[in-house]
């Protein structure tokens, strides 16, 4: 084929589909659009129950104006206003005048198939003090403790919302946190709470983490042992009489614990003295909480009847 043929056909056929697309896109087609919902209500009153947040539009219109629409980003924002109102129905005619108005061409035309009208109330916001719950998750590095819990300030928050919401609420987490091969104390870190759902608010958003940190050690203490449900009218010997105990405690608090802040019991309960000599297993039932842990050898004692 020449030169020229080539040109002639290219233009023959550039004119054809210039007019196909003339005749197409000038006929009336649907697309859909998103369409956010958002609610105006007056400071001191919320919606009651879940409304809907979005929701899906027909848009109906010739081609050219259709394809202009298609192409703005984003839904189409509402807004329904609840101010100085207890309720209010909303009908689809109420959204499509709206969704209307934020067409970029008035020859489109929104409706809402489907949609049914929904009752909106609103009562008045009630406000109710919780306490704060820990999400934050701790591990801490190897020799190294808490000799106390986490302190969370402040220690409550107010919600605010219906009341038949605040009922089911009786704390508040923060939100989900991890902390790893801790060494070092914690002070005042901020810590966000969980964000809340649609129609409840909070009086902070964030609350202060601290939590003390100490390296822990290794101290020796002998601890005498004592005897529970010894037989009755039955003199008896036993050995050992004290056992070193093995305690892991904060450096901070090392040489201050005594023999009495600890109890190490041989319960005899259930031993009749039948044999010669009886094992009884020994059990530490009193030490102090700052203790981290604590090992003893032996963890018997054997006792004797003496005639």
């Amino acid at each position: 084929m020449a030169q020229p043929d080539r040109k002639i056909l290219a233009i023959c056929l550039g004119a054809a589909f210039v007019f196909w697309l003339i005749l197409n896109l000038s006929r009336d087609y649907d697309i859909s659009r998103g369409v956010v919902v958002s609610y105006r209500v007056d400071p001191e009153r919320v919606l009651v129950g879940r409304m809907p947040d979005r929701i899906e539009a027909k848009v109906s219109g010739n081609g050219w104006n259709l394809i202009w629409e298609s192409l703005r980003p984003g839904d189409l924002p509402v807004e329904i206003d609840v101010t100085k109102r207890e309720n209010l129905r909303v009908t689809s005619t109420d959204l499509e005048r709206q969704i209307n108005r934020k067409l970029s061409s008035g020859k489109l035309q929104a409706s809402l198939p489907g949609f049914e009208s929904i009752p909106i109330l609103t009562t008045p916001k009630e406000g109710k003090r919780v306490p704060i719950t820990s999400q934050v998750s701790l591990s801490f590095a190897q020799g190294y403790f808490s000799p106390a819990g986490p302190e969370i300030q402040p220690d409550s928050i107010t919600i605010n919302g219906a009341t038949d919401v605040l009922e089911e609420i009786t704390s508040w987490p923060t939100a989900a946190l991890q902390l790893t091969a801790i060494n070092t104390p914690i002070e005042n870190q901020v810590v966000p709470l969980e964000a809340p759902a649609e129609g409840i608010t909070l009086s902070r958003q964030e609350v202060s983490f601290s939590l003390p940190i100490e390296a822990f050690i290794q101290e020796s203490i002998r601890v005498p042992v004592t005897i529970d449900n010894a037989p009755r009218n039955q003199k008896i010997e036993y050995t050992p009489k004290t056992v070193e105990l093995r305690i892991s405690l904060p450096q901070s608090a090392y040489g201050s614990f005594r023999p009495e802040d600890f109890l190490l019991v041989a319960d005899l309960a259930g031993y009749d003295g039948s044999t010669a000599s009886n094992k009884v297993p020994l059990t530490l039932q009193r030490r102090p909480t700052s203790i981290v842990g604590v090992l003893f050898e032996p963890d018997v004692v054997e006792y004797y009847l003496v005639e």
